[in-house]
């Protein structure tokens, strides 16, 4: 990721927890309580990720004069450690009919404008970044997750290569913090927004914190909240998501204060329960979870009582979350959250369970490495070893150690003698007619028996990506009230209020971000500055 010098320093670092008590707007409806503005930009982008910077970039395209605040000492948000892929889909119809499926089946709130404009929007995504970066090579890197769905082939995940940055994230988000320092767009880090300063019900400026002290920035044309998600602030993740208790991937500064900010507005919510969040592990020491992929057949997740409960190859990365998120309403527990993946030494000798080539904020920010022969981590406690099934039982408490030996005998004893994993439909290796979800990074054998000893587990939960709710918008990204009207002045874009509800589909994050940060900086610009 690029440095951007022309950064306009703060002296403090700001805090990372979320601002509760000061989401209340500042009203100044008479002149005298209009406050001492310290700065002023006909476009106020609050957040500098990949909604925030082609927000920003959209609007100095349409002449405004934009000013954009990061909370963070630097930008990049979660686009800056995620794989930094875009769904480029091969026709327009096709890719409808997907995103269609993914909210009908899972009865999510949807609307047919907003998806129209994405769908459309998204077939030109490769020509915009290519506009922004013409020496960048875009690739396919995977497909659907959801095969099964009508339209599915039309999906292709994109990422971009041949520019600077080491991994995928690093690479987009670079390519837009470029763009921004190209049209001398002025970044102040280190500066989080709290509170919106409004006019009876229009949105005229922004207090933020610079220094430790309140800094009034007059937005003469609009803000723009980009300020991502709440998967970092553990009451708001509370509040909305069922099943917790959840880890973060991510940026830990996604703390929902855009939510927080907009709903001082008086603002509609869509898509609050939902999340993108595959399982992962937690290790000593390090804020932000670590993401699972398996790379090796022989392995099975089981819950607390050392029952399986899920097909785990055919569990699509994103939605893993749904997997777990089971609430026992007789013992009052969530029975899969932790739940432990049990492996055998096969899968240890293969290499480190987890890769550092993966993304999130662990790897990528804190620089957490997994050890090549994974004993750092068994030395820990993050890995349990023990000589047999029993006793690993044992170690994690599950309370009849018989079932967990019962269970890997059924699965050994079905691979064995059925070559089929007869209680999820588990196979032996992959439908060679599914395209790859990862391309390079899916693996051919799923399922082996787990026999050869000392035998291992993890313990998994979720570990969130990002939220996907928030306030409500427009075809134009204006923030909505509950009646369906724009809160003038005020727009949004990216993991805030989300396009996506409970069903997501990977790579779609960054797009969305991509295509309404663009449509809010436009818009917001094309309005007349207020008097």
């Amino acid at each position: 990721m690029s440095t951007r010098r022309s950064f306009l320093k703060c002296a403090s670092t700001a805090s990372i927890s979320a601002p509760v008590g000061m989401s209340v707007a500042i009203a100044a409806d008479r002149p005298e309580d209009i406050p001492a503005w310290d700065n002023e930009a006909d476009v106020v982008v609050l957040g500098y990720g990949n909604a925030g910077s082609n927000a920003a970039i959209a609007a100095a395209d349409a002449g405004a004069k934009v000013l954009i605040l990061e909370k963070m000492p630097h930008g990049g948000g979660n686009v800056s450690v995620s794989s930094g892929g875009f769904v480029i889909p091969t026709n327009k119809d096709d890719y409808f009919k997907f995103q269609k499926a993914l909210y009908e089946l899972s009865r999510s709130e949807w609307d047919k404008e907003l998806l129209d404009l994405f769908c459309e929007e998204s077939l030109h995504l490769g020509d915009y970044v290519q506009s922004l970066a013409p020496e960048g090579k875009i690739g396919v890197y995977g497909h659907a997750g959801y095969q099964e769905l009508p339209g599915a082939d039309c999906v292709n995940k994109m990422s971009v290569r041949n520019v600077p940055g080491a991994k995928g994230g690093d690479r987009l988000f670079g390519i837009f913090d470029r763009a921004v320092q190209a049209k001398n767009i002025p970044v102040i880090v280190n500066c989080p927004a709290r509170r919106l300063v409004r006019r009876g019900n229009e949105v005229i400026g922004v207090e933020a914190l610079k220094d430790n002290k309140p800094y009034f920035v007059k937005a003469n044309k609009a803000v723009v909240i980009c300020t991502g998600g709440f998967q970092s602030n553990p009451e708001l993740m509370a509040r909305y998501i069922y099943g917790n208790p959840m880890a973060y991937l991510g940026s830990p500064a996604h703390t929902g204060d855009g939510l927080l900010m907009a709903q001082s507005m008086g603002c509609d919510l869509w898509h609050m329960n939902s999340v993108s969040a595959p399982l992962g592990v937690q290790v000593p020491g390090v804020q932000a979870g670590i993401s699972m992929v398996t790379r090796q057949p022989a392995f099975i997740w089981v819950d607390q009582d050392g029952k399986r409960f899920v097909n785990e190859k055919k569990l699509d990365y994103h939605c893993s979350w749904m997997s777990v998120n089971n609430f026992d309403a007789i013992q009052h527990r969530y029975p899969r959250i932790p739940c432990y993946m049990i492996m055998d030494s096969s899968y240890l000798k293969a290499g480190p369970i987890i890769s550092n080539g993966g993304s999130g904020w662990a790897i990528n920010r804190e620089g957490y490495k997994w050890s090549r022969d994974n004993q750092k981590e068994i030395d820990s406690g993050v890995i349990i070893q023990a000589p047999t099934i029993k006793e690993l039982a044992q170690k994690l408490n599950i309370k009849v150690p018989e079932v967990l030996e019962s269970t890997i005998a059924r699965w050994n004893s079905d691979l064995r003698t059925k070559g089929i994993d007869t209680e999820y439909g588990r196979t032996m290796t992959a439908d060679p007619n599914m395209k790859a979800v990862f391309v390079g990074r899916d693996v051919k054998s799923w399922s082996a028996p787990i026999e050869e000893g000392p035998f291992y587990a993890v313990k998994l939960v979720p570990v969130t990506y990002h939220t996907m709710g928030g306030p409500k918008k427009s075809v134009k990204a204006e923030v909505l009230d509950p009646y369906g009207k724009p809160i003038p002045r005020l727009f949004v874009a990216g993991e805030l209020g989300s396009t996506w509800g409970l069903t997501y589909q990977g790579a779609c994050a960054n797009a969305d971000a991509m295509v309404f940060g663009r449509v809010a900086g436009k818009y917001a610009a094309q309005l007349e500055p207020w008097k």
